[in-house]
């Protein structure tokens, strides 16, 4: 049974460097669920804009089932241990946990670090102040949406707070993956 670490969190807060420093240390793929959105939304002459992603996430599901974009990520790819960025709908993780051996790592910092982060990384989108962030962020988990990163947060395995230098983010992340003997 393939063994799927899936990484969530927080706009800003490091699932991306997690999953890369993970996926160089055990020599495994990584993937962002929003790829196959990403490429229907291509196909469908949509826009990729968060929000445009958002909406036709919520569709998808809706249409096709929770598991839907994950099985088509899953599908392709032959290694039987992998990493899946970016699950924000509680029905994925439920998918993921009925059909594999799911680990879910969630990774979350305070919201001043995080629109820091994404000010230099200027990933902010709309949002030109800290409150527009939060805000932001509260509307796209919340209704109509299917995306409910808040309450997927809940679900984790195991959770690291990243507030500081990436030296301590990285051993955190290493305890992550003693604790759940993950390895090759």
């Amino acid at each position: 049974m393939k063994t799927i670490i899936g990484i969530i969190g927080t706009i800003g807060s490091g699932k991306d460097t997690a999953a890369e420093y993970i996926s160089k240390k055990l020599s495994i793929p990584t993937f962002q669920i929003s790829q196959p959105l990403k490429d229907i939304a291509k196909e469908r002459g949509i826009e990729p804009i968060r929000e445009n992603l958002i909406k036709l996430g919520s569709d998808l599901v809706k249409e096709n089932g929770p598991g839907f974009l994950v099985k088509l990520l899953i599908d392709k790819v032959p290694d039987d241990l992998l990493i899946i960025t970016g699950i924000r709908v509680v029905g994925v993780i439920e998918y993921l946990r009925e059909n594999y051996n799911l680990v879910l790592l969630a990774i979350d910092a305070e919201p001043e670090v995080r629109f820091q982060r994404c000010l230099i990384r200027n990933k902010l989108g709309e949002a030109k102040i800290l409150e527009e962030f939060i805000e932001n962020e509260r509307k796209e988990n919340a209704a109509p949406n299917e995306q409910r990163l808040f309450e997927c947060l809940k679900l984790a395995d195991y959770t690291i707070e990243n507030n500081g230098d990436i030296e301590t983010f990285f051993k955190k992340v290493d305890a992550f993956l003693e604790s759940n003997n993950l390895k090759r």
